[in-house]
């Protein structure tokens, strides 16, 4: 049996970009030019992670560092439970978008995101990191392409004090 860990696990989240960055062009093809833009920016910088991440999959398996194979995919508990609990708050945030909105729904679900990865020792990086995020993703869908995103007190607030 191969003891090489396998490398499909691993190809799962630069396709999955991929694939929505695809899905994202397609949505704002008919949307005034910002978001167009926008669109093209971040499918594009999708697209160069995930190429830089191709690249070093290929070599692995080249140098038989990694197998083709889905090999040590679940042999790591702490591992799984950290995807699953991305999953799930991946779900979260879909779902409690209408309710909480985006500025809330938006910091919680990378703030989250980054402690369940990082650790609670990470509290203040991930403070960070949520913030930076939640405010350059406003100011460039709210306020610069005017995303119609659902808007809590909070995002109409912020966003009424802003104009």
């Amino acid at each position: 049996m191969d003891k090489r860990p396998g490398l499909i696990p691993e190809l799962i989240i630069p396709i999955g970009a991929v694939a929505f960055g695809s899905y994202y062009i397609s949505t704002v093809a008919s949307l005034p030019f910002q978001a167009r833009i926008v669109g093209i920016y971040v499918t594009g910088a999708i697209c160069i992670l995930s190429l830089a991440l191709f690249i070093r999959f290929a070599r692995e398996l080249r140098s038989g560092e990694k197998s083709f194979s889905f090999a040590g995919f679940l042999s790591d508990p702490a591992s799984e439970g950290r995807r699953w609990s991305v999953l799930l708050l991946t779900i979260l945030f879909i779902a409690l978008m209408p309710v909480l909105g985006f500025i809330v729904s938006l910091f919680l679900f990378v703030l989250g995101t980054v402690l369940i990865i990082g650790g609670m020792e990470r509290l203040k990086v991930a403070l960070l990191i949520s913030t930076i995020m939640t405010v350059t993703a406003f100011t460039i869908f709210i306020l610069f392409v005017r995303v119609r995103f659902p808007l809590s007190i909070v995002d109409q607030t912020i966003r009424n004090w802003v104009f």
